[in-house]
This record gives structure tokens, C-alpha cells and sequence, in this order.
């Protein structure tokens, strides 16, 4: 079974054009696939820092996989590698909203990468899924970044990215009320603000895309590349 898995086929852009189904897939990690769960994709690309790869290893069943880390490093609050998750800090992961900044300001060029992989994946072999742990922050912004170079709507990029917390909502949930009886109300709420997807994160990200205007450039995609892509996925 994978975890907040969904086509983004049926997506309209601006311009009312739609996302073909079957070319791209999002989801969380690839650690309990079964064959069947993968049935259509023929590339996978794992977003993940090296650690986390190595101690939750995709299930990947002879299909080509890519590992393009947006970042390789810990860093509490976005990736989940296990000393982490064991050893919590005190005052809880930092604010999510700067992480999203950090990640957009700091890795736009690890970003550039992962979108020229999907950009350039043979889609006549079926379809690119991409992925991190839980498929929300680092899977999330290249989904969101993805989106907008098609000419997605900001609106519609953001009710996309919102669907996760139909998965993760729950589990913070359930999470937090455990965690509030070892830990206090501070620190389990922010656990469970770490786990949701929330619009301030992805806004705070947008606001620092707005603020550079060089950094569609910095993904190293040009304009050609765009067009070519654009008329190949959507319909």
C-alpha cells in the first residue's frame, strides 16, 4: 500500500487546458508497494535524503528509480530519518513556514533537477511518480512548481496540495493527543502542525518564489523546454 497517492490527471491550467491522466503521480514512500499499487508508473523518483533512503528503502518491484534529494541533510520538521524521529528536541521542529522558504531559497537548484527528470521522462512507457516521506513538503513543492509551469492556477495548486491532510490530518491527530500526555500542549502541537499541510506553508514558499525574480531561471528550464513539455501532457 502507498500512502497519499494521487494522479494529477484532470487538473486544469489557466489557459483551460487539462492534465493528462496517467503521466503523473504523487505520493509518500514507497516502503509497503505492492506490484499492484505501481501498476502504470515506469519511473519513480525519491526525493529523500540518503539516510532516509537507506533505512525506509522503496519497494520499487524492477521499475527505474531516481533518488534526487532535495536536500541531503537532517532537518527537523521536513525530513524523517530515524534518530530524528527517536529523539525529538525539546521546543519541537521549527516553524514549517520557514522551512518552506528555506527549502525554495536554499535547493532551488536540487528542485530544477527533479522537475527536469519528470519534464524528460518518456511518458509513451507510462507514468513518473515522485515522492518523499510523507509526500506532503519536499513532494509537495515540486508538485506545487510542477503545477505552475504548466499554468496552473495558484488556487487550484494549493487544493491539490491541501488533499493530503485527508491522510494526514488523522494520523496528526492521533499523534498529537499521544504525544500531549508525554510532552505537554506546546510540544504536541507542534508535531501536529509539522504532519498537516496548512496554506501558510506553501504561501510562505510562494512568497519567496515572488520575491526572487530570477528564480524560475535558477531551475535551469527554459522556455522552449516549457512549450515542448506543456504540449506533450496536456490536452
Amino acid at each position: 500500500m502507498i500512502a497519499n497517492l494521487r494522479d494529477l490527471g484532470g487538473i486544469k491550467t489557466a489557459s483551460g487546458k487539462t492534465i493528462k491522466y496517467g503521466c503523473f503521480v504523487r505520493s509518500a514512500n514507497l516502503s509497503q508497494a505492492e506490484d499492484k499499487d505501481l501498476a502504470g508508473i515506469s519511473e519513480i523518483i525519491d526525493l529523500r535524503t540518503t539516510r532516509e533512503r537507506n533505512e525506509i528503502p522503496d519497494l520499487v518491484h524492477g521499475r527505474s528509480s531516481l533518488a534526487i534529494p532535495i536536500f541531503d541533510e537532517v532537518k527537523r520538521g521536513v525530513s524523517h530519518e530515524r534518530e530524528t524521529e527517536a529523539k525529538p528536541e525539546r521546543k519541537g521542529p521549527p516553524d514549517m513556514g520557514t522551512l518552506y522558504k528555506w527549502m525554495i531559497q536554499d535547493h532551488a537548484e536540487s528542485f530544477g533537477k527533479a522537475l527536469s527528470a519528470i519534464m524528460n521522462h518518456d511518458y509513451s512507457t507510462g507514468a513518473v511518480l515522485w515522492h518523499c516521506t510523507e509526500g506532503k513538503d519536499r513532494c509537495g513543492l515540486t508538485t506545487a512548481l510542477l503545477l505552475e509551469i504548466l499554468g496552473v492556477d495558484r488556487s487550484v495548486i494549493m487544493e491539490d496540495y491541501l488533499k493530503t491532510n485527508i491522510v494526514n490530518i488523522p494520523k496528526a491527530e492521533n499523534l498529537r493527543e499521544k504525544i500531549r500526555a508525554e510532552r505537554g500542549d506546546e510540544f504536541a502541537e507542534s508535531i501536529y502542525r509539522a504532519f498537516i499541510a496548512d496554506p501558510a506553508y506553501l504561501e510562505g514558499a510562494w512568497s519567496s518564489i515572488d520575491s526572487n525574480p530570477h528564480f524560475f531561471e535558477q531551475l535551469g528550464i527554459s522556455e522552449e523546454e516549457i512549450a515542448r513539455f506543456r504540449a506533450q501532457v496536456l490536452e
